[in-house]
């Protein structure tokens, strides 16, 4: 016997079943609906040129050094009597300085005044002889023979009365040397001997520093001394003078060292308050611009240790790259690997920029 109810389920099913297939043809005839994908967004930024042209500059130690040094010799032999100056002390041309122990001098002198008191004896004896014989001669009494000895003896003598002076001259001048006077105006910076010590020609007493004018003098490599000429401005740096001075190329002397293989530069200094020779400094030659890029330092992005720049490329897209920094200053570094000239970069990245965002250069954001 069969149960109603289920027979009656049977025959609804042969209806519904085309129901549920229209509906699922007309759901396949629709196109999907897909999410709207979002606009790319561009950060606007400011944007900078990569452009070349720092100073190119050799660096050289060096030392102040006096534009006029002199050595102060004694030109005779003698003990120092009195030395009359200390190191520090400032002279003045003509100034004595020391005096040698005269004794020997004052004995040459007194030599030397005898014997030319004997000559001049001696010339007045001949030039008599000489002007009897010649009255005799004019009288016909002595020969000519005669005549011509006696005129010899005369020369001779007069000969030795000029040797005498000579002498005598010599004499004098060596008592002026004991007396050893400044050569120039200037300072004391050396005292090589004291009082009692052996004074011998050629050997130096003092050592003397016009103040005149001052020199930079300092050495530059055998690479670099081609582009340095008289004339050429200079900055130099001294430790003990807050401000650096704009010195002159004065003299680049072309003999070098053949060890160092250095080549001595000497640069005149305006006058200067405080500068004193022997001060410590460094030289900065201009030897014309670089080529590499440079970049302020608020571009730069620092990573594990390393820097880097965002460089903006042709579509306007920041892209990271590493660097390679050569020299560096307060505001700005030079670049000699990672970006050439007429590149452009983000001038002022902000933490969120990422690689490959949209940049806007701040100036055509506005």
């Amino acid at each position: 016997m069969k149960d109603p109810l289920v027979e009656k389920r049977k025959n609804r099913l042969p209806c519904l079943a085309p129901l549920a297939l229209a509906a699922l043809l007309g759901a396949c005839g629709k196109a999907p609906q897909t999410a709207a994908a979002p606009a790319a967004t561009s950060r606007p930024l400011p944007v900078m040129t990569a452009s070349a042209g720092a100073p190119l500059e050799y660096t050289a130690v060096g030392s102040v050094v006096s534009a006029q040094r002199v050595e102060v010799a004694s030109r005779l032999s003698g003990y120092i009597r009195d030395m009359l100056v200390q190191e520090g002390d400032r002279v003045r041309r003509g100034q004595l300085l020391a005096r040698l122990d005269a004794a020997d001098v004052e004995g040459g002198i007194r030599q030397g005044q005898a014997a030319g008191g004997a000559a001049e004896a001696a010339l007045r004896d001949a030039q008599i002889d000489l002007e009897r014989f010649q009255r005799l001669f004019e009288r016909g009494s002595v020969s000519d023979n005669e005549l011509r000895k006696v005129r010899l003896k005369f020369e001779a003598a007069r000969e030795a009365r000029n040797q005498a002076r000579a002498g005598l001259d010599t004499a004098l001048a060596q008592r002026a040397y004991a007396e050893i006077t400044s050569p120039v105006d200037g300072v004391v910076v050396a005292r090589h001997k004291r009082t009692g010590d052996l004074a011998l020609p050629g050997m130096p007493l003092l050592t003397l520093e016009s103040g005149s004018g001052l020199l930079f003098e300092t050495f530059v490599a055998e690479g670099q001394v081609a582009a340095i000429a008289a004339g050429q401005p200079v900055q130099v740096n001294i430790d003990g003078v807050p401000a650096p001075l704009k010195g002159t190329v004065s003299r680049v002397v072309r003999s070098g060292d053949p060890v160092s293989r250095s080549y001595q530069v000497k640069i005149a200094l305006p006058e200067t308050a405080g500068l004193m020779s022997g001060m410590f400094g460094r030289a900065a030659f201009g030897l014309g611009a670089s080529q590499a890029p440079l970049v302020p330092r608020q571009a730069l992005v620092e990573r594990g240790g390393l820097t880097g720049v965002f460089v903006v490329d042709a579509e306007g897209r920041a892209r990271f790259r590493w660097l390679r920094i050569a020299r560096e200053w307060p505001d700005q570094v030079e670049v000699n690997a990672g970006l050439v000239a007429d590149e452009r970069f983000v001038a002022a990245p902000v933490p969120a920029l990422r690689d490959g965002d949209l940049v806007t250069s701040v100036k055509e954001a506005r």
